[in-house]
C-alpha cells in the first residue's frame, strides 16, 4: 500500500510535504499537495497528519485558493495555549478578524487591506473599540499570519508594516486603606465569603490562586502557605492550572490569619462531615459547601453584590483586593521585592511599575529623611 504522505528534508530545519488528496473525479489520476515547514521532523510530522486528517474530513482547503478566514481557522485549530487563552483568541479571531478579512485571499492580503479594517473595527453596537482591544486584535492577526510566513503560504508578514502599538495607558488602582479593609472583614465575617476576602488582603493572592488552595499547601503551624495552583475558568469547564509565573511561591500569614483559619478549618470539617465528606490534606480551604470547586466567576459576582450594599468602603473589585495588600506593604516602608514575593510577580520591574502611585510617596518619604538628616549634620 502506497503512503499517502512523504517527508523530505531540504535544509537544516525545513522539510518539504507531499500528500494525497485522492483522486480527480474526471481523469481518476492521483493528486497531491505539498508544503513546506519550517522546524524540527517531528513538527513535520505532525502537520502531516493534520494535512491528511483535513483532506479525509473534507476540510483541507489548496493553500492557492485558502482565505485568511481559512488560515485563521487552521491556526487556531493548531494553537497549544491554554484553554482560557484560546477561548480569548477564539472570540476575538470570530468577532472581529474573520468578518473583516475573512474573504481575502490569504496569499494577496496587503498592508492596506488590513489598515482599512482595522479603521472599519467597531463593537455590533456601533461604538469604538477600545484601545486594549485593538492592539490584542493586531497581536492575534500578525501572530497568526507569522505562522503563515514559517508556513512557507506566504513571503512575508503583511501585518509587520505596522509599528508596534501604543502602549496602553493603566487605569488607576482601586485600593482600600488598612482601616477600609477592617471595616470590610467585619462586615462579611459571618458569611461564606468571608474567607476569599481575608486572604485576597491578607496575602495578595490572585482569586484563582484562593480557590485552588487546599489545606496540605498550608502549614498553620509556621504560618505560612504555599501557593501551587491557580482555578482556572472558561465556558466549558474549570480546570487547575500552574500559577501564573509557572512557578511556586511562600508566603507567610499575619498571626490573626492563623488564628482565623484554624477556626475556618475546624468549621469545615464538621461541616463537610454532616455531608458525609472526610477533610484532608485535598480539601480546598474556600470551596463550595459540599467541597467542590468554586467558580471564580460566581466569587466575582457574589463579592459585587456585597459591595454594592456597603455604605462605608469604597466600591471595589475582588482583585483590588490584591492591589489593596501590595499597597499597604509599599506605604508601611515594606522593601518592594518583599511585596513582589508575595504577589508572584515575575519581576521586580512589574511591582515597582504597577504601583509607581505608592513609590512615588515612598520617594518623597526619602528625599524627607535624606533632607533632615543632612540638616542635622550640616
Amino acid at each position: 500500500m502506497r503512503p499517502r504522505g512523504t517527508i523530505t528534508s531540504r535544509s537544516p530545519g525545513s522539510y518539504r510535504i507531499r500528500y494525497s488528496l485522492g483522486r480527480d473525479p474526471v481523469s481518476g489520476k492521483r493528486k497531491f499537495g505539498t508544503a513546506t515547514i519550517r522546524g524540527t521532523r517531528k513538527q513535520a510530522e505532525k502537520e502531516l497528519t493534520r494535512l491528511l486528517r483535513t483532506v479525509d474530513t473534507g476540510e483541507h482547503v489548496d493553500p492557492k485558493r485558502m482565505t485568511v478566514g481559512d488560515w485563521l481557522e487552521a491556526w487556531l485549530k493548531a494553537l497549544e495555549i491554554s484553554p482560557k487563552a484560546h477561548e480569548r483568541y477564539t472570540e476575538i479571531v470570530r468577532c472581529y478578524l474573520t468578518p473583516a478579512l475573512g474573504q481575502v485571499q490569504l496569499m494577496k492580503l496587503t498592508s492596506i487591506q488590513i489598515q482599512e479594517a482595522y479603521s472599519d473595527l467597531r463593537r455590533k453596537d456601533g461604538t469604538s473599540l477600545a484601545p486594549s482591544t485593538r492592539r490584542y486584535i493586531h497581536i492575534i492577526l500578525k501572530s497568526a499570519l507569522g505562522r503563515a510566513v514559517e508556513q512557507q503560504l506566504l513571503a512575508r508578514n503583511p501585518a509587520d508594516a505596522f509599528k508596534k502599538p501604543v502602549r496602553i495607558e493603566r487605569k488607576e488602582i482601586s485600593t482600600l486603606t488598612v482601616e477600609q479593609s477592617v471595616r470590610l472583614l467585619n462586615s462579611v465575617r459571618h458569611i461564606h465569603i468571608y474567607w476569599p476576602v481575608l486572604l485576597g488582603l491578607t496575602t495578595g493572592m490572585r482569586r484563582g490562586e484562593i480557590l485552588a488552595l487546599r489545606w496540605r499547601n498550608v502549614d498553620l503551624g509556621r504560618a505560612t502557605l504555599r501557593v501551587v495552583q491557580s482555578l482556572e475558568q472558561t465556558k466549558d469547564a474549570i480546570r487547575f492550572k500552574d500559577c501564573k509565573t509557572g512557578r511556586n511561591r511562600a508566603v507567610t500569614l499575619p498571626s490573626f490569619v492563623v488564628d482565623e483559619l484554624r477556626r475556618h478549618k475546624a468549621q469545615q470539617a464538621e461541616a463537610l462531615l454532616r455531608l458525609g465528606v472526610r477533610q484532608s490534606g485535598e480539601t480546598l480551604v474556600c470551596c463550595r459547601e459540599d467541597g467542590e470547586p468554586k467558580q471564580p466567576r460566581s466569587l466575582t459576582h457574589e463579592f459585587a453584590q456585597v459591595m454594592s450594599r456597603m455604605k462605608d468602603v469604597p466600591k471595589v473589585r475582588f482583585h483590588d483586593l490584591r492591589h489593596s495588600h501590595a499597597t499597604q506593604l509599599l506605604a508601611s516602608g515594606v522593601h518592594p521585592k518583599i511585596a513582589q514575593e508575595r504577589l508572584g510577580h515575575s519581576t521586580i520591574t512589574t511591582t515597582m511599575d504597577l504601583y509607581s502611585h505608592v513609590t512615588e510617596t515612598m520617594q518623597s518619604d526619602a528625599a524627607t529623611r535624606l533632607d533632615i538628616a543632612f540638616r542635622q549634620g550640616w
